[in-house]
């Protein structure tokens, strides 16, 4: 359990959080605004200048065992991978800047583009065991985020086994790391079948995909993945 001293807001949300365990994600969100935190407190955590492999920067704040609190930065136009949070039963993400959601349903067997939504600073969104979305930064400038997950049937590792739908590589990626695109084999430590997209899903997705190859280094492997990447586009719209 990480004890280190936090910030005056980060300590005020991590005091609330502790001495409320069982949680569900409407309290959840309550106790984060209640808390008030306060961009600045969460600055010393920014990680703009995160490898280019990466969807955002990721920092762990504080771990209590059936929670954690991490802090995410993103700089303009970088969206993060189709996920979910693993064995997380309640969380809350508030923005600090202008954010995007979209979120995703499974129906019919095939994965769904559910709602498209934009957060703005201050905004406070639910988190459930359920919950498959993407978030991103469709702004010119770069912000943090704050994000809290939680379980109350685990004391360690809440967002462990989190799943990143690979559309592109028709599975999903099982992995304790983040919600990267492209991910390094070694940390993903089991596959499963994917979920079919419908063409809109595929699209969408495929679309930040690009974004993401575009600010990889022009090696062979990012240029042959390119070109993989753009037939699959072009069966989607024949």
């Amino acid at each position: 359990m990480i004890t280190t001293a936090l910030p005056k807001t980060l300590d005020r949300l991590v005091q609330l959080l502790a001495t409320h365990k069982p949680l569900k994600p409407a309290k959840a969100r309550k106790l984060v605004l209640k808390a008030q935190v306060e961009v600045e407190d969460l600055m010393e955590y920014a990680d703009f200048d995160h490898p280019v492999e990466d969807c955002y920067g990721r920092k762990l704040v504080y771990d209590g065992g059936f929670f954690e609190v991490m802090v995410m930065s993103w700089n303009p136009g970088h969206y993060s991978s189709i996920h979910n949070h693993g064995y997380t039963e309640w969380g809350v993400v508030q923005a600090f800047g202008t954010a995007q959601n979209n979120i995703f349903c499974i129906k019919d067997g095939q994965l769904h583009l559910a709602k498209k939504e934009i957060l703005h600073a201050g905004d406070a969104i639910k988190v459930n065991h359920a919950l498959i979305h993407q978030m991103g930064n469709p702004t010119t400038s770069r912000f943090v985020s704050l994000h809290v997950y939680g379980c109350n049937t685990r004391d360690q590792a809440v967002t462990a086994d989190a799943k990143n739908f690979e559309l592109e590589k028709n599975r999903i990626s099982h992995t304790t790391g983040g919600a990267f695109f492209n991910l390094p084999e070694g940390q993903v430590y089991n596959f499963q079948p994917g979920i079919p997209p419908t063409a809109e899903t595929f699209l969408h997705y495929a679309y930040r995909l690009m974004d993401y190859y575009n600010r990889q280094e022009d090696t062979p492997e990012i240029r042959e993945l390119k070109r993989k990447l753009l037939r699959q586009m072009e069966a989607c719209v024949c």
